[in-house]
């Protein structure tokens, strides 16, 4: 199981950690997203929100990133400063 972290209001919601059964060739982020969205109400509600975004290995990508297993996976809402 590949482990993804929660950030902010994600984490709030979902915990700090979750975990996620990614194939070996890996799958898209916006694939994991849906994924773990289908799980259930809450998860969809944190995860499906047009302010959270994902990092894969500490790095802000796109939907379309690949994110393989022994990467760390994460999503997060947006901060705002001030």
């Amino acid at each position: 199981m590949t482990p993804i972290l929660f950030f902010g209001r994600v984490g709030e919601r979902l915990g700090p950690e979750g975990s996620f059964d990614l194939p070996s060739e890996g799958l898209t982020v916006r694939e994991i997203r849906n994924l773990l969205a289908e799980r259930d109400e809450v998860a969809a509600d944190a995860l499906l929100r047009p302010d959270v975004r994902a990092s894969v290995d500490m790095v802000v990508v796109s939907e379309d990133s690949l994110a393989r297993p022994g990467q760390e996976i994460a999503f997060f809402s947006l901060f705002s400063g001030g």
